[in-house]
């Protein structure tokens, strides 16, 4: 355990339970919202009286992230694990798809990937996980990529890897997203290899999330999804399937331009939901269907949800999950008038457990 995550987690729970908020006079004979599950007490606790206080408010509602928040592991690379266990890309022309984008200064790595790449399509749509060629090529695809998204930023490195979805209509990438969510699923948790150490593979999606949707929407306060991943993939995986079951005008993501014949182009939409700037988002795209009213509750777990979390004047609880935040942060959110709640879970199995730690892979 990350024992100044532990000094941190202190801070937020010697604040008093925001008395004047949560005192509701019928908090103490209604039924509990919230199953138990493995919810840590003390947060269920909170949100139990969140919800109470917000029932029936038709301007109250809550606004989640997705990717290490709402499920425990990354949509969007669940589904470009999926695409490259196959190759599965609409083109041939291996340059274009990996060099476009990528600066100058990198040419000596994508030159290996398009090398390595160019042994791959002539066997593309097979199963290529056995094969050495395919292990070289995403041992470095991914490193690359790790290098590139620290030097570049999220926005830069998402547009480069987004690009080997172009042609795909979204048909065809909400399909991918079922296959790859329904894989990743079975795996029971996050784990890395040994040729892409750098990444966590796998995801799951917790029943006390999908409790917590449900809790809130029994009490009449709307449930948002605002994330950086793919649109269509949102949809596939926040829809009923998957037991979250939320109506899709309430789902937004990243989306990109299209075709003609309705293809994906490698050019994202204007006003579609971008990392670090989801606070402009909701009040753009949210806030309007609820008497520009700020949201209730809003869940996040890494730097790109800071804004969303601190940025509201009337958000009354920031539920976070702790993954690598820096320190000042994590006292700027200890600081923002105890409406910060931490819950823990186990990353490595795929759950939640009742504490306020963070186990990873």
């Amino acid at each position: 355990m990350n024992l100044r995550f532990l000094v941190v987690a202190a801070a937020f729970l010697a604040v008093p339970l925001m008395a004047a908020d949560e005192s509701h006079p019928r908090a103490a004979c209604d039924a509990v919202a919230l199953k138990p599950g493995a919810w840590e007490p003390s947060v269920r606790e909170r949100l139990n009286a969140l919800i109470e206080r917000n029932r029936g408010n038709p301007d109250a509602y809550a606004v989640f992230d997705f990717d290490y928040t709402t499920a425990i592991g990354d949509l969007s690379y669940a589904c470009m694990w999926r695409l490259l266990e196959t190759f599965a890309v609409k083109t041939n022309d291996v340059r274009t798809l990996f060099a476009e984008g990528a600066p100058p200064k990198y040419a000596e790595e994508i030159d290996e990937i398009c090398g390595l790449a160019a042994k791959l399509v002539p066997l593309a749509g097979r199963d290529l996980t056995g094969l050495p060629e395919w292990r070289e090529f995403v041992g470095r695809y991914w490193k690359f990529y790790r290098r590139f998204h620290k030097e570049a930023g999220d926005y830069r490195a998402f547009l480069w890897r987004s690009r080997m979805f172009a042609g795909y209509t979204p048909e065809e990438l909400r399909t991918l997203a079922k296959a790859a969510i329904e894989q990743t699923l079975a795996m029971g948790g996050l784990h890395r290899t040994d040729f892409a150490p750098t990444e966590k593979r796998g995801l799951a999606f917790p029943q006390e999330m999908k409790d917590l949707f449900h809790a809130l929407k029994r009490a009449g306060i709307a449930v948002y999804v605002v994330s950086g991943s793919f649109q269509e993939t949102l949809l596939e995986a926040t829809g009923p399937d998957f037991g979250f079951d939320l109506d899709p005008t309430c789902v937004f993501g990243s989306d990109f331009k299209t075709d003609a014949a309705g293809r994906y182009l490698p050019e994202m939409k204007e006003g579609c939901v971008k990392t670090g700037e989801k606070p402009e988002f909701i009040r753009a795209h949210i806030a309007p269907r609820h008497h520009g009213a700020d949201p209730v509750l809003a869940a996040g777990d890494s730097p790109g949800d800071y804004t969303m979390l601190t940025e509201f004047k009337d958000l009354q609880l920031a539920l976070i999950f702790h993954r690598n935040w820096p320190q000042q942060m994590m006292h700027d959110l200890a600081a923002s008038g105890g409406r910060v709640i931490v819950q823990g879970r186990d990353e490595t199995r795929g759950c939640f457990i009742p504490s306020h730690e963070c186990i990873c892979p």
